[in-house]
């Protein structure tokens, strides 16, 4: 999840993008998926639903970069301990969510789902911006 208006408050500012991805149920995860439930990690397919439509769906195997190399290049540059998450992007497709909208991202392997999570956006109280310090 992206909070576009304080990504780019930020960008215009020369300030970190990433503030706009680190509000509190920006990173729905599902329950922990057993390596025997995926046994080729460069043919999963990702699919993500925003009210029963399908937004985004791709396959692991259409990656810029592959797996081996991400996991290579993240543990030189940090030891990486289980329990660990390495978020790599999004297929195409990304837009707008709004309030009360139903979110449903689904990993299936060979067609059948191997994982589901579901959640509802909603509104954040307060307003966040930017302040000059």
């Amino acid at each position: 999840m992206t909070a576009r208006n304080v990504q780019n408050e930020a960008k215009k500012k020369g300030l970190p993008w990433s503030i706009g991805k680190g509000f509190d149920t920006f990173l729905p995860v599902s329950n922990f998926i057993p390596k025997e439930k995926i046994p080729d990690p460069y043919n999963v397919e990702l699919e993500l639903k925003i009210n029963g439509e399908v937004k985004q769906q791709d396959s692991t195997n259409l990656m810029i970069f592959p797996i081996h190399k991400i996991l290579s290049t993240m543990s030189n540059i940090m030891t990486l301990e289980k329990g660990d998450l390495i978020l790599t992007g999004t297929p195409k497709g990304v837009g707008p969510i709004v309030p009360g909208d139903e979110i449903e991202a689904s990993l299936k392997v060979n067609g059948e789902i191997v994982e589901t999570i579901k959640c509802k956006a909603e509104t954040k109280p307060g307003h966040y911006e930017y302040k000059e310090t």
